[in-house]
């Protein structure tokens, strides 16, 4: 690394650090209130609390890293604009292509940080705390009504209920699906179906079978149909949910889910949010350098203004357009990408403009 690389990364590290543990805290606040009254009022172990607080660590890192990127460029860039320095780097022929340069590295290398975080312990640690609070805290084997609960038996046969309800043991939106020496799967859909141990009973489906080329070879409705199936589906139900699972495992699930003819957008969305998320540290690093040298007398009061106000708008754009995928109005890709593309394109624009004209 040369000086000014090293000079600008280290300015960055320390607001960046500072960031991390600042939001981490602001996001934690309500968990801490909910852990004191555990602790006092319902007697749950400190130990318990203690590891659920880790657990939930992961998850709150990949939501600050984005925002503490975004404040560690605006600080940093603030601070030189602030003391004149980057007045000088300028007039010595320094372009802010080149002071850009370290900080879209370092804002590259934190999107690959949370990728992998997010990838590889965030769903691991949050199928563990789900069950910490469901076991340990509030002492309830089960919730009582589960949403999209998918489960695999030992004979290759996939369920899938859109809803399941524990306390009334009936499901919704039932989808049967096994697996043979066809090229596609053997299809039974149901609009509820009711359960007692391993014994289904399914009301008002159809059952489908496809031929070679996927193309629909047989059906036949029914209005009642029993099903014996390998386990309780007490069991099934405590399978993960999307949540809880890494892109593979969320993938295979869209793909089994896919062949059975189920909706598959929301999870689809969800799959391709395990990629934009972490390119939004990438995007807040490029957006912050240009937003920080608008009001170089103002400096690092400037960055905590453009923080927050960069931070509200981009996450009330990203909000809107996750529920538009997940309603299956937009298109995954398209819902799940849009707002990193439209602030990616805002910033190098910005920057351009920056550094041409000023």
């Amino acid at each position: 690394m040369k000086t000014l690389d090293r000079y600008i990364v280290r300015e960055m590290l320390g607001p960046f650090l500072l960031g991390v543990v600042g939001f981490i805290m602001v996001l934690a606040v309500d968990l801490l209130f909910t852990m004191a009254d555990l602790i006092i009022n319902k007697g749950v172990p400190l130990w318990a609390v203690l590891k659920l607080m880790l657990y939930k660590l992961p998850s709150l890192l990949v939501l600050t890293f984005p925002v503490s990127t975004l404040f560690g460029t605006v600080m940093a860039l603030g601070r030189l604009c602030k003391d004149n320095e980057m007045i000088a780097l300028r007039t010595s022929g320094v372009t802010i292509f080149r002071i850009a340069r370290p900080i879209l590295v370092v804002g590259l290398l934190v999107s690959v940080l949370a990728f992998v975080t997010n990838e590889q312990v965030v769903p691991y640690a949050n199928h563990v705390s789900n069950n910490l609070i469901r076991q340990i805290i509030y002492k309830q084997p089960l919730p009582e009504v589960k949403d999209n609960v998918f489960f695999k038996d030992a004979h290759n046969r996939y369920y899938y209920a859109k809803r399941i309800n524990l306390k009334t043991k009936t499901m919704e939106q039932v989808m049967v699906y096994e697996l043979t020496d066809e090229k596609f799967p053997r299809v039974i859909l149901a609009d509820t179906a009711a359960f007692s141990g391993r014994l289904w009973e399914l009301k008002n489906g159809v059952i489908h079978r496809y031929d070679a080329k996927g193309y629909l070879s047989y059906e036949a409705a029914f209005t009642d149909l029993k099903l014996n199936v390998t386990d309780d589906v007490l069991n099934f139900s405590q399978q993960k949910n999307y949540t809880d699972m890494d892109r593979k495992e969320l993938g295979d699930l869209i793909k089994k889910l896919g062949q059975g003819g189920a909706n598959t957008k929301e999870l689809v969305t969800e799959l391709y949010l395990r990629y934009s998320i972490p390119l939004t540290c990438l995007v807040f690093a490029l957006v912050g350098i240009p937003f920080s040298l608008t009001s170089p007398r103002q400096g690092q009061t400037w960055g905590v203004i453009v923080t927050i106000v960069f931070m509200f708008t981009f996450y009330v754009f990203a909000s809107v357009f996750r529920s538009l995928g997940r309603g299956g109005l937009l298109m995954p890709a398209v819902a799940a990408f849009t707002p990193q593309v439209t602030f990616l394109l805002i910033g190098s624009a910005l920057l351009y403009y920056e550094g041409k004209f000023k």
